[in-house]
């Protein structure tokens, strides 16, 4: 058996941390005080630090909902006095900043805790399970490079396929041309029948994928897969 996970170091000591429950507070103020029409500042903010795609997918919900809000606002007219010449706009824009205001600070609740752990800075790093990510991802980037300027060592090194134990870190990659599917299920972390999906489309195919973008079109295979192979996948 072999082990397809990334040896690394244990981390050291971990850094001083900041006290104050005020230091996640500002996530609050900035979607108060803008009236909703920034909420999505604290959620790019945790999702850089945390690294989640769910987070950016919020950040992205909370953009979106600020350009809402800029639009809707920015198209109500308005009389030479400043008041609104459009009661229903005025209101339906109201409406939509509090809904935004309210609904941001309920997602930021939790989600300022998991950022600064209840009052104490928490950073990412600080987690092994999240160093070991890390270490992980910058080792396939590396070896990524490697591979570019050496591609030679693509063999020698067993590069993409840990079960030839070379003894060479790279990370977690896989190589889709010449990998078995349960290497391949074990490297991705996916189901055997997709990984036998795609040995079964690279025989088909000659034995030869260039790109990921062939592998997607040659076999159908659900987003969480299709996610993995994207960050693991060599050629």
């Amino acid at each position: 058996m072999y082990d397809a996970r990334p040896q690394v170091p244990a981390p050291g000591p971990r850094a001083p941390r900041a006290a104050g429950w005020f230091k996640g507070a500002w996530y609050f103020a900035i979607t108060v005080v803008s009236f909703g029409f920034l909420a999505a500042i604290p959620f790019w903010h945790a999702a850089s630090r945390l690294g989640r795609r769910d987070l950016r997918t919020l950040a992205l919900t909370y953009t979106l909902a600020g350009i809402y809000l800029v639009v809707i606002f920015s198209v109500t007219p308005r009389n030479a006095d400043g008041t609104t010449a459009n009661e229903t706009l005025s209101v339906i824009g109201g409406l939509s900043a509090f809904f935004i205001l309210i609904v941001g600070c309920l997602h930021l609740r939790p989600l300022r805790r998991q950022v600064y752990g209840g009052g104490r800075v928490v950073l990412a790093h600080d987690d092994p399970v999240v160093a070991r990510a890390l270490e992980a991802r910058s080792r396939r980037q590396e070896t990524r490079r490697l591979l570019a300027r050496e591609p030679a060592l693509r063999r020698e090194l067993g590069i993409g396929r840990p079960d030839l134990n070379r003894g060479y870190d790279d990370g977690g990659l896989i190589d889709l041309n010449t990998a078995p599917a349960r290497v391949i299920a074990t490297v991705c972390g996916i189901e055997l029948p997709h990984a036998e999906a795609i040995v079964a489309g690279r025989r088909t195919r000659g034995g030869t994928y260039f790109n990921i973008g062939e592998v997607l079109v040659d076999v159908p295979l659900p987003p969480h897969v299709q996610d993995e192979l994207r960050e693991r996948a060599v050629f």
